[in-house]
């Protein structure tokens, strides 16, 4: 019986050498370099393998070292961050809703093991900007073509939308007015173009161009019968002058003719 007692024993002590605890490997599954858009969404990952099911995980904002997470509670006022974990994954995701410029910093990522285990990820916040260069004051006249161009620039990807407003209305692409199109083309620099036909003064006003993630850029159209607006001589502003209708050369050539004509015959 003691010998038998000794067999299993030496058998318990050789699986124990031969199955250890498996090692624990802390990762990111994102660069430790991350850049986003403000007003963006963000999640910032970490991977774990060989780690058992009741490890603590912890998301810390060293800033001002605030533990923001740890496992699935949060434990910020602010709630924008949320832990993010699915049962039996090795990830564990803290999501950052509608990133703001004072989001930028690093944030660490611990493991409660033996020893504590952590790292780091830098997250760098781009501000996108938005400008229309025909502004900040566009003065046409009345039957012309309002053509607007919006750059946003500095985006990390394109914008999910751009909206045009006319003063504080959405532009409906739809809408009864007609003549209105707008074309964006995305890219490392987006551009959207805002064209409205046959300008009446009521479509005077501010228009703003609004990218999802950017500030608007604004620019004030004056839609002129006519009159050249004493305001042109201040400040930077540009004028488009609608071209000749070939009815009204054609009519100026003959009354021109019909003038010269008549001069000759009362000269003879």
């Amino acid at each position: 019986m003691t010998s038998v007692c000794y067999i299993v024993e030496l058998l318990k002590e050789l699986i124990s050498k031969i199955v250890k605890e498996p090692e624990v490997a802390c990762y990111f599954i994102l660069n430790e370099k991350y850049i986003v858009n403000l007003r963006f969404l963000t999640y910032l990952a970490q991977g774990l393998s060989g780690v058992k099911r009741d490890v603590q995980v912890s998301w810390v904002r060293q800033r001002d070292l605030h533990i923001l997470t740890v496992g699935k509670y949060t434990y910020t006022s602010d709630q924008r961050f949320t832990s993010i974990h699915l049962d039996n994954s090795e990830v564990w995701t803290l999501e950052i809703k509608y990133v703001q410029k004072k989001d930028a910093g690093v944030y660490e990522c611990q493991v409660s093991t033996e020893p504590k285990m952590s790292l780091s990820i830098n997250l760098n916040v781009v501000v996108s900007r938005a400008h229309i260069p025909e502004g900040p004051n566009l003065y046409i006249q009345s039957g012309s073509t309002i053509n607007l161009t919006c750059i946003i620039t500095e985006s990390t990807s394109p914008p999910v939308f751009v909206f045009w407003y006319h003063d504080d209305r959405m532009i409906n692409y739809d809408s009864s007015r007609g003549g209105i199109k707008v074309t964006t083309e995305n890219g490392p620099t987006t551009v959207s173009r805002l064209r409205i036909q046959n300008a009446r003064p009521s479509d005077s006003g501010n228009y703003s161009c609004q990218p999802s993630y950017a500030d608007p850029a604004n620019i004030t159209v004056h839609v002129l019968n006519g009159e050249k607006p004493a305001a042109m001589q201040h400040g930077r502003s540009s004028i488009v002058v609608p071209a000749p209708n070939p009815l009204q050369i054609l009519l100026a050539v003959f009354v021109c003719c019909a003038f010269r004509t008549s001069t000759s015959f009362v000269r003879r």
